[in-house]
């Protein structure tokens, strides 16, 4: 027999007097030799399994569970010492943080005989950390005894690693659902709606139910279905996919533009695109208007003078000479402010506007230099062409009809045929030309302008021609009755044309309305006076009659509009006006009022003699008409 059998003989004998002294005392010594004992039964390569080992494996006696061995990653993950462990129980150093896992595994253990996979428990350390293991455990023989081998899983990374993405997927769960733009998640290959947020839904106009087990095909989202090609092969070659401006298409076939970014995550070993769309379609627009804003004026819709200097300053080369200027003057524009309000002064820029851009050329740039006045910029053009382009503005000016007076408007002329000449030389020059012609043009302006508001007149209230005529004859009567001196009778003359020239203010729908008119309607009514005025002081033909057409409505009592001026504080001419105007209208009447006879219209005059007539005018204007 060899020394190893040998051994072995020797080692059986010592186990089988361990044996009898096993029922004779149960001591923990017995124990650590008996451990002793087995450890040394134990083949080479159990033992460096054993150890070796990273998870924690403990040999314990089947009986009462106390500890035979332990390895080295058991010491290092319970945190105890070999000494610390070796005979005692796992209840005696209180290892199971639940006895109830404890006795549940030994009560299947009972059943089966062993436990593969046993499902996760529960240990505590020295320090007092509870962690989570899973277990699998088998019985052994050694020296003839029973012993439980107990190999665990220390799980406690990969448990905080599940809760760390439960918690990422539930943050991205609430950021995904909550988030303000609208986020879609769908297969990478067919464009499968896998995920949408309510904010998706509402740009789309879809509600979930329509939405989700379709494809973006279906739904026809993708205007251009290439786009998306062009996105799944940026995505598969890794290319960033950012802020892509594209058309989506909602619910009802709108088109609308989007800012599209996307990232390629995995869900369930499928490919996904998770897509981010913000709808940009009226930021778009407002962005285009703030651009145009910021080159053209925007009431006319012409370039401003901002834009206009950087292309002088850019187009100022020898290549585009020669260079030509024209400035305008739109003639009237306070007139008509003062006399209709800043809309209708509003619509005269408009019209001229118009007319400047349909008479120059493609190239050519018009601008709003300030107030009403315009200036064009001619690149490539003599004077020669210069001058017909302007004289097709001045003609056109001519026939615009939807305003209230013809539309006159003053313009100048220069060229630049050189570089030596500066262009703000060439803008002056244009701009002394105009003031030139302005000043020359002032007296047939001016004639113009009192044909046009007569014109307007007529056209736009009940007084006509005849009307006109017939007061005028009236009132000059009364004046040479009184002795009016020549100048107060051509005074009186205009303001027989003239004194409601403040009605063309008036809309139709109150001047031609034949029920009485509300409160409201006539205090706006009343205001033709002031009107007239305005209009008045703005034109140095009618100054001399501004005041008598502000007061022709006083009453001799103090009782008119609209100061309320008494007696002979009212123009004389003003009070002529009063029973002039008063017979005539009675006798022609009005949509409001019928006509009735001269005798009648007399009689109600001599009624109002000394309340709303001056009753010496009115014993001589009876006299006359009588």
């Amino acid at each position: 027999m060899n020394d190893e059998n040998k051994t072995q003989e020797q080692l059986i004998e010592e186990l089988t007097e361990l044996r009898q002294r096993v029922n004779e005392l149960e001591s923990a010594e017995i124990y650590r030799q008996l451990a002793e004992a087995a450890l040394k039964l134990s083949e080479e390569r159990f033992f460096k399994a054993f150890q070796c080992n990273p998870d924690p494996i403990t040999i314990t006696t089947l009986g009462e569970g106390r500890y035979v061995e332990v390895n080295d990653a058991f010491v290092e993950t319970t945190g105890y010492e070999r000494n610390e462990i070796i005979g005692c129980t796992a209840v005696e150093i209180n290892i199971w943080a639940n006895l109830e896992e404890r006795d549940r595994m030994f009560r299947k253990l009972r059943e089966q005989g062993y436990i593969h996979r046993g499902g996760e428990v529960n240990f505590r350390t020295k320090s007092g950390e509870i962690r989570p293991f899973l277990f699998s455990t088998e019985i052994i023989d050694m020296g003839g005894f029973p012993h439980l081998l107990f190999v665990t899983k220390d799980i406690t990374s990969l448990k905080q690693a599940e809760s760390a993405l439960r918690l990422s997927e539930d943050k991205f769960s609430k950021a995904f659902n909550a988030s303000p733009s609208s986020m879609l998640i769908t297969s990478l290959e067919g464009g499968r709606f896998i995920a949408v947020n309510d904010r998706c839904c509402q740009m789309l106009g879809y509600s979930q139910e329509e939405i989700m087990d379709c494809t973006t095909i279906d739904m026809g989202c993708w205007v251009k279905p290439s786009e998306r090609e062009l996105v799944k092969q940026m995505i598969l070659y890794k290319q960033p996919v950012r802020d892509m401006e594209i058309y989506f298409k909602i619910k009802g076939g709108e088109q609308r533009l989007v800012s599209y970014s996307a990232e390629a995550i995995e869900i369930d070993g499928e490919a996904c695109l998770l897509s981010i769309v913000t709808d940009i379609t009226e930021s778009k627009k407002a962005q285009e208007e703030i651009n145009y804003l910021s080159f053209h004026d925007k009431l006319t819709g012409l370039y401003n003078r901002a834009y206009f200097e950087e292309e002088l300053q850019r187009l100022d080369t020898e290549r585009q000479l020669p260079i030509s200027l024209i400035m305008g003057d739109v003639n009237g524009l306070k007139l008509i402010n003062d006399a209709l309000g800043h809309q209708e002064g509003d619509k005269l820029l408009i019209a001229v506007a118009d007319v400047l851009n349909r008479s120059c050329r493609k190239e050519d740039i018009a601008a709003r230099w300030g107030g009403d006045e315009f200036i064009i910029l001619l690149p490539r053009c003599d004077s020669l062409s210069a001058t017909r382009i302007m004289e097709r503005v001045r003609s056109s000016c001519k026939y615009i009809n939807d305003l209230p007076i013809q539309t006159i408007i003053s313009l100048g002329l220069a060229s630049k045929n050189s570089l030596k000449k500066n262009m703000m030389d060439v803008i002056k020059e244009a701009e002394e030309k105009m003031y030139r012609n302005k000043l020359m043009e002032s007296r047939s302006i001016r004639s113009s302008f009192l044909n046009s508001l007569e014109n307007t007149l007529w056209t736009r209230s009940h007084e006509t021609k005849e009307h006109c005529k017939r007061i005028q004859e009236t009132a000059q009567k009364i004046g040479r009755a009184i002795n009016l001196p020549e100048s107060e009778m051509d005074n009186l003359r205009l303001l027989s044309a003239l004194h409601d020239i403040g009605k063309i203010a008036i809309t139709n729908n109150i001047l031609d309305k034949p029920q009485k008119l509300t409160p409201e309607e006539w205090e706006y009514v009343k205001k033709h006076t002031e009107v007239g005025y305005r209009i008045a002081i703005s034109s140095p033909e009618m100054v001399p009659v501004a005041q008598a057409i502000l007061h022709h409505h006083e009453h001799w009592d103090g009782r008119g509009y609209p100061m309320g001026l008494k007696g002979e504080d009212i123009p004389l001419i003003s009070r002529i006006i009063a029973i002039a105007d008063a017979q005539d209208v009675m006798v022609t009447g009005r949509p409001y009022q019928a006509a009735i006879s001269n005798e009648e219209a007399c009689q109600e005059i001599e009624r109002c003699s000394g309340t709303q007539f001056d009753p010496e005018l009115v014993r001589i204007a009876m006299e006359i008409l009588l």
